[in-house]
């Protein structure tokens, strides 16, 4: 009878390291819409300027990708937490911070927006 046996990667950390992948690619994003929703908020003219224009895309593409890498991230966080080797638990639970900061981030971007739309 012969046993075939692998060597694997580490499964915490290889899950860890993908969770804060999926959580910094909107971060630079959720940082320009904040920032793009101070311009919007700030703004003393009527009409659409550029800032705006490009305001709403950020915030119309947020819509649909913010949630959904917020997510993936959250279940990529968990399956590191609960993995036994130590730099995935401490790369997951940095994910569940960065993840758990960004929501009232992302919350006031999309109320600019709205409140903003008008």
């Amino acid at each position: 009878m012969t046993t075939i046996t692998s060597v694997g990667s580490k499964p915490g950390r290889a899950w860890g390291i993908l969770s804060l992948i999926a959580v910094a690619v909107p971060l630079p994003f959720l940082f320009v819409l904040n920032i793009l929703s101070l311009v919007v908020r700030n703004q003393v003219g009527q009409g659409t300027t550029v800032e705006a224009t490009v305001y709403g895309l950020i915030a119309f593409g947020g819509l649909f990708f913010f949630p959904v890498l917020f997510v993936l991230a959250t279940v990529l966080a968990v399956a590191a937490v609960r993995r036994p080797r130590p730099a995935g638990k401490v790369m997951g639970w940095i994910t569940i911070v960065i993840v758990i900061l960004a929501i009232p981030a992302s919350w006031f971007g999309y109320l600019v927006w709205i409140t903003n739309s008008r």
